[in-house]
């Protein structure tokens, strides 16, 4: 994999894109839209597949525009996706919920039983705090 600034992983127009950011050194996620069961597995995967190619660490994932998603989907991440994305090296998980309240409290309740010890994982309300608080790192 070259070390271009941007290296696009996955992009799925109404979806979201996935894409290694150079200068911050982190795997950025861009939500547009719903995801279904395929296409998530596809987006988690490419996550996956950024974080180590780059030896990566630190994941952003800009979900406003997140749609609810299956809850099969969401229960196949916890069990299938986080323990990938731990051996891949992810260390922090900074989250820009969902402006959908459900989507928020999804995303919130699938990450919340994760020990900070394995993983760490802030809330924001926008990219700006959530990469202030990647950069901390």
């Amino acid at each position: 994999m070259s070390a271009e600034a941007t290296d696009v992983y996955f992009d799925l127009p109404g979806v979201a894109t996935v894409r290694w950011d150079a200068p911050t050194v982190t795997v950025v996620v861009e939500w547009a839209g719903l995801a279904d069961a395929t296409e998530f597995t596809a987006l988690l995967d490419a996550e996956i597949r950024a974080l180590r190619d780059h030896y990566g660490t630190r994941l952003l994932a800009d979900c406003r525009l997140q749609k609810v998603l299956n809850a099969d989907a969401e229960d196949w991440a916890d069990r299938e996706w986080l323990p990938r994305a731990l051996a891949a090296g992810l260390k922090r998980f900074a989250i820009v919920l969902p402006l959908s309240d459900v989507a928020a409290k999804n995303v919130q309740d699938h990450l919340g039983h994760v020990p900070s010890s394995a993983l760490e994982v802030g809330y924001f309300e926008n990219v700006e705090k959530a990469r202030a608080w990647l950069s901390k790192s």
